[in-house]
């Protein structure tokens, strides 16, 4: 049985193990919200050794009110993401309304992939963040972080 809508109401940050480092900034800028509890952020550095880490996965999929998608080839190339994070989650945002925010870090197949350049991604795909000076990088990451506080905590 689907979540309703109400019960949807995690982060989930999808993103291959190679661009962690872009995982951690963006977490960084999601912080302050997290610790002040009006965001419950959701990637699998969370999963606990012992658990059951598809099941912990599938479960973090399933409460997603927002899905951040960091895109880079090596996204593309994780047949996990293609084959179990993406599939539930396009449906979900079909379905449930599930928003779905690609962010483009390098370059990569997003514009020739319909199902995903569907979305109105962070920043352009002809300006991937590897491309963009540091403060820039920031400013995207500091807009999405605003976009999906409007989402999760709208006032």
């Amino acid at each position: 049985m689907a979540p309703s809508p109400s019960s949807r109401t995690k982060v989930f940050i999808s993103y291959s193990h190679a661009d962690k480092e872009w995982l951690d900034r963006l977490k960084r800028h999601l912080k302050p919200m997290v610790r002040e509890g009006r965001l419950d952020c959701w990637d699998d550095t969370r999963i606990q050794p012992g658990a059951d880490w598809q099941q912990e996965i599938r479960h973090a999929l399933d409460a997603a009110q927002v899905a951040v998608l960091l895109i880079s080839a090596d996204f593309f190339a994780s047949d996990f993401i293609a084959t179990d994070e993406l599939p539930p989650l396009l449906a979900a945002a079909q379905a449930e309304g599930v928003r779905v925010l690609p962010v483009i870090i390098s370059a990569s197949r997003f514009a020739r992939t319909p199902n995903l350049a569907r979305f109105q991604a962070a920043n352009s795909p002809d300006r991937p963040l590897d491309e963009m000076p540091p403060a820039e990088q920031e400013k995207v990451l500091d807009r999405l972080a605003h976009t999906i506080e409007s989402i999760v905590d709208p006032q």
